[in-house]
This record gives C-alpha cells, structure tokens and sequence, in this order.
C-alpha cells in the first residue's frame, strides 16, 4: 500500500523525499538547547558536552562520501533502509548514555546513519526526475526542508520542559522510526549498478573530479550556499552582543531568514515552469548579491537593517538552491550516488570554513562577515556568466 502511493502519488513521493532530508536537522537542532543541562547533570564543562555535537558533524561529513558510492554499487534503497535504521538505533542509545563518553560514541554513530539519508535525497531525485520536473521537485523538497530548522529547535525547548533531556533523543528515535517505516515503501530508482569492489567505488571520485563541468559547477553552486553556514554561526554575536537584542527576539530574527528561503524555494518552483535555468540563476545570484551589499554598506546602522539585507540573501538563495543543484546533477550521467554525496559534502566544507573564519576574534564582526557575504555573493556572480556560456558549450546546460 505505502509503495504504490509513493510511486503513483507526486506529492507524497515529494513529502517522503522531505522527510528523509529532514534527518540532519532533527538530529542537531533539536539537540541544541539540551547541552547546557546535560554539563550541568554531568557536572562535566560545557565545552566536552559539546564534543558529541562536533564530532556528530565530522562524522555525518566523512560518512557523506561512502555512502554515495555504495549506493551506486548496491541501491539506494539498501542504504537508505540501514541508515534510517541506524540512526534510530543509535538515538534510542544516546537516550540512554551515562556520561559523556558514551553520549559522544552513540552521537557519532548517528552522524554516520543520519549521513545516509541526506545523501539520497539528490540521488533519488536525479534517479526519479529530469529537467524542470526536477527543479521543481527539489523546490518543493527546499520549501518542506525550510520548516525543520524552525521547528525542531522548539520541539527541544518544549521536551526540556516535559522532562529529561533524554526524551529529545527518544523523540529522534521515534520520529525516524515512523520514517524508516514509510522507506520500506519506496521501490528501487538506480536502474543501473556499478559493479566493481570497494577501492574500485571510491575510485570513482577521480573520474568526478576530472569531470571539469561537474567540478566547476559543483565549486560555483557550493560557495553560493557557504555564507549562510556563516550567518549560522555568527548571527549570535551580531544580533545579542553588537545590537543588544533578547535571545527571544533574536530567535524570530533567526528563524525568519528559514521562512525567506522557504519562500524563495516555494516562488521558485512556481516559476521554473516557464522560467529558463539561466535567467533563474542569474536572478538569484544578483538578489543574493544585492542582499549581501545591503549587510556591508547599510548593516552597521541597525538591526532592522543587517536583517533586511539577510533576508534578501535569505530568499534568493533558496530561490537558486534547487535551480542549482539540479544544474549541478545534470552534469554526470553515472556515479549519480557517489556525484549527490560529493556535492553535499562539498556544501558542508565549504560552509565550515565560513563559520570557522567568522568565529575568529574580530574587531567588527559585523563589518567582517559584510565582506565575506560581498566577496563571495560577487564572485560568484562574477563567475556565474562565463560557467554558463562553458557548459552550454560543452553541452551540459
């Protein structure tokens, strides 16, 4: 019954693509607002507490590139299956743990499951759709996704108030069960297998780095998206310390710029029926470009206005995202899993390096992360036309 809905229903075959995309999410956000109690419990410093948070990154991060090539060698749906199961197994443990090593080791081991998921989710839609069909398949993705940031951060604070900490990782582990059971519906969608042993898999990232379209297609798109890991992890600072705000107001200020890039998805699907990729693209790169010129030359004189400006490049980069991914996925034609895996590995590297360079001590953070957000929303800009003219050349657009 769930397998026949979901290959004959677009709209729940959509629903179930967003639910395993919402995996990482739940996993980090929801935990965020429990690691002060559970030092506190522990009688343990904040910062080791901490540890199971990088390192579940770290782990989810790695765990990316295996899995793409595993999938290209044995399904989707076989690695698909073991991560969500993981990942509820490992969630029910962390419930569990005694102290904080234990926590750490359960919480890496829920990095790699949720790794797992979020690295189908292109691949399925790469496997499932083309073209148009599949921007708008992940703009809708894009628009559902948008909504677990924003909530998953007061699902947390509303089970810290319920009880123990352990009930978020509980609730994980629930949450993902109910998922895992929807997953035993979805039929296979890689029609083709490459056979091969291990090594030989991994391999296949020589070939997709030497794959010069993929290659440039994946650095441009991948750097467009690096500033709004920044703004994660500089958004604190800026709008408690610079500007004085509350916690409260500045998580409405925070999960405003979720509801922008909702939007941004959401208009974006409606229009790329009509609309060319090229001229989609360049619209977005110029809004994003426009909102992170607003951040530099108009920030400093209040919040209202830092905040206009991320919202801006808020909206048009959730306008481009499933423009650009699907651009991005067009260019290979096999290594579809290992191609998907990459792509988000690549979107989280270059993200943490934008939060690690704003988290530095600075003198104006404000002014610092003004000119990261311009430099790279005008080199991407910049760039974007030549990549274009490129790969419409090579034929890959």
């Amino acid at each position: 019954m769930i397998s026949s809905l979901k290959i004959k229903n677009p709209s729940l075959y959509i629903v179930f693509l967003s639910l395993i995309g919402a995996t990482p999410p739940l996993a980090t956000d929801m935990y965020l607002a429990a690691i002060p109690r559970i030092a506190a419990e522990w009688n343990v410093h904040v910062a080791e507490v901490n540890l199971s948070l990088v390192l579940w990154f770290a782990a989810f991060s790695l765990s990316l590139l295996i899995f793409g090539p595993l999938s290209d060698r044995f399904g989707r749906r076989p690695v698909l299956l073991f991560g969500l199961g993981l990942f509820v197994v490992s969630s029910f443990l962390c419930g569990l743990s005694v102290d904080p090593v234990s926590l750490i080791i359960f919480r890496i081991i829920q990095g790699i499951g949720a790794a797992a998921p979020s690295s189908m989710v292109m691949a399925i839609c790469r496997d499932k759709y083309d073209g148009r069909e599949r921007q708008r398949a992940l703009a809708y993705i894009g628009v559902i996704l948008a909504v677990a940031p924003m909530v998953a951060p007061s699902i947390g604070t509303m089970l810290l108030h319920l009880g123990s900490w352990r009930l978020i990782f509980f609730t994980q582990a629930g949450m993902v069960a109910i998922t895992t059971i929807i997953a035993l519906g979805y039929e296979e969608t890689a029609k083709e297998r490459i056979n091969g042993s291990i090594p030989f898999l991994f391999s296949r990232y020589k070939s997709l780095i030497h794959n010069r379209e993929y290659a440039a297609a994946t650095t441009i798109m991948g750097l467009s998206i690096a500033p709004f890991y920044g703004f994660i992890a500089v958004s604190p600072v800026i709008y408690i310390k610079v500007f004085g705000l509350s916690e409260a107001y500045f998580s409405i200020l925070f999960g405003m710029n979720a509801v922008c890039a909702m939007a941004g998805s959401f208009v974006s699907a409606k229009i790329s029926i009509k609309a060319s990729q090229a001229k989609m693209m360049t619209v977005g790169f110029t809004g994003a470009f426009a909102g992170g010129l607003g951040v530099l030359l108009l920030g400093h004189m209040g919040y209202q206005f830092f905040a206009a400006g991320m919202f801006t490049f808020a909206f048009f980069t959730g306008f481009n995202r499933p423009v650009s991914s699907s651009l991005v996925l067009e260019q290979v034609k096999t290594d579809i899993g290992s191609a998907s895996s990459f792509m988000v590995f690549y979107q989280f590297m270059t993200g943490a390096v934008c939060m690690w360079l704003v988290t530095m001590p600075h003198k104006d953070p404000l002014r610092f992360y003004g000119i990261l957000i311009t430099s790279i929303t005008l080199t991407v800009l910049l760039v974007w036309p030549v990549l274009f003219k490129w790969l419409r050349k090579k034929g890959g657009i």
